[in-house]
């Protein structure tokens, strides 16, 4: 058991991003995060992973299960703070809103040109595709293609 709990300790330390409590986004269970997570590791682990409310509360339980402490409330806040500000970035450019892809980086004038193109000429395949949108600036999407996906 130790083994396994050493393996995952290592593994959480391999994603860490090297951020540090106080970059840490404000938001409602920021303190509830930080007093029930640093007691074991840096809470940098979360910023260097990005993962659905699924998967964060999943990795909640595993850690509850290690020993971390905390109420149930407290449980659920960590896991919607998590959720919020650490989870998936991706979007999917045939399916988002305007707003949806603007929270990727685009800016509002690309957002909304890539809903009207993709309303006139139906779905995008490629990042080529994506770069033929009148009003979007190639080098943009090129910097986005992590999250980006069709």
């Amino acid at each position: 058991m130790m083994k396994t709990f050493l393996l995952g300790a290592m593994a959480l330390v391999i994603i860490c991003s090297g951020a540090s409590a106080q970059d840490l986004p404000d938001g409602p269970g920021k303190d509830v995060f930080k007093r029930m997570c640093s007691a074991c590791h840096g809470l940098e682990v979360a910023t260097g992973t990005r993962k659905t409310r699924n998967r964060w509360a999943n990795t909640v339980d595993v850690m509850v299960s290690r020993g971390a402490t905390g109420t149930d409330d407290e449980i659920d806040q960590v896991i919607n703070y998590l959720a919020t500000h650490f989870g998936p970035k991706t979007v999917n450019v045939n399916h988002a809103s305007a707003p949806q892809l603007a929270e990727i980086g685009l800016t509002n004038k690309e957002s909304e040109a890539i809903v009207q193109y993709r309303q006139k000429n139906g779905d995008f395949k490629t990042l080529d595709d994506l770069k033929k949108v009148p009003d979007v600036d190639a080098q943009t999407i090129d910097r986005l293609h992590d999250n980006i996906e069709f």
